[in-house]
């Protein structure tokens, strides 16, 4: 998945199937099932295109396109153990009792970062700094920083 126009559409379009209540195709069934973890989002998704542009949801700026392509990625990492340590760091912090939505945007929150600070310099996506802060990262915040 890529922040691009395809993917919004993609994306808008199966909104808009379960909106009106149509069966997801079978590629577009972990987006509802991202949906469905949000049901926060709902009224913003029955906004069509304006779901693309950040809209404040309980006090925060959220944008819900941006928000289900960082879980497609992440999810597809994790499902393809490429690279392996997000896989394991989802385990990881599974074992660790935190649930599973958690630990999705745990480690969706360190993508998110290291992605768009060095999409701003210009710079390429650095997956050693995104290794050594999965690695880093417990469920027990307490635990952040320990060695593991």
């Amino acid at each position: 998945m890529d922040f691009d126009k395809d993917t919004q559409k993609r994306i808008l379009a199966a909104a808009q199937d379960r909106i009106e209540g149509r069966p997801p195709e079978e590629q577009d069934q972990r987006i509802f099932d991202i949906m469905d973890m949000h049901p926060e989002l709902d009224e913003i998704w029955k906004l069509g295109e304006l779901a693309s542009y950040p809209q404040e949801v309980n006090g925060t700026v959220v944008n819900p396109f941006v928000h289900t392509v960082l879980h497609l990625i992440v999810d597809r990492q994790i499902e393809t153990e490429s690279p392996e340590y997000v896989s394991e760091t989802y385990a990881r912090l599974m074992d660790e009792g935190m649930d599973e939505h958690e630990t999705l945007h745990a480690i969706i929150l360190i993508y998110a970062d290291l992605y768009f600070s060095n999409f701003r310099k210009g710079g390429s996506f650095s997956y050693l700094d995104y290794e050594s802060r999965l690695r880093n990262i417990a469920a027990d915040p307490s635990d952040e920083g320990d060695a593991a």
